[in-house]
């Protein structure tokens, strides 16, 4: 009775379309479990605006039906390569794991100093060149040989900044490619 309420069906059919990559038959046992979820919570006495609450978001309920059915599927699933499987679980765990911390971490902060300090140094060497030095400011190089080495610094650090936001770019392209895509809803 409950699953043929409107609010329910809406949710089920943007359930259904948030699956489109899982084959037919998974998709079909996903709604009919969730369908079966609704029917035994409203029996038990729950307001639906409360069980479909409870579910959240398609979209994330769906990917987690997805990420599930990727890491262990179910007996009457069609069988996908073993290999696809395999790779696809290998890229989530090496994604979410310490070396893109670490790899982030330290390049963003070599990056991110790097450039501000290879700019504070140009400037001093400027301000050193032209006298204007402030005298708590000391250089022990001469201004041309600042200017060259700020300008070194600089180029790193704007370097390792490229180095960080192309490994981000590389791991939200893996995990698009290692997870399913959201449907609109």
């Amino acid at each position: 009775m409950t699953t043929e309420l409107p609010l329910v069906n809406r949710y089920l059919d943007a359930l259904n379309a948030a699956l489109t990559q899982l084959a037919p038959v998974e998709r079909r046992d996903v709604v009919a479990e969730i369908r079966q979820h609704i029917t035994d919570a409203t029996d038990a006495g729950k307001p639906i605006d409360e069980v479909l609450q409870s579910l959240g978001p398609v979209e994330a309920l769906a990917r987690a039906y997805q990420l599930e059915l990727l890491v262990s599927p179910r007996p009457n699933a069609p069988k996908a390569p073993r290999s696809d499987r395999w790779l696809r679980i290998i890229g989530l765990l090496a994604i979410g794991s310490i070396p893109t911390l670490v790899i982030v971490v330290t390049l963003g902060s070599i990056g991110l100093s790097f450039t501000l300090s290879g700019i504070a140094v140009f400037i001093a060497a400027l301000a050193d060149s032209a006298g204007t030095l402030p005298s708590w400011v000391t250089m022990d190089v001469q201004p041309w040989v600042a200017i060259l080495g700020s300008i070194v610094m600089f180029l790193v650090g704007v370097l390792c900044c490229w180095g960080t936001i192309a490994y981000l770019r590389f791991v939200v392209r893996v995990i698009r490619r290692v997870m399913p895509d959201r449907a609109p809803v």
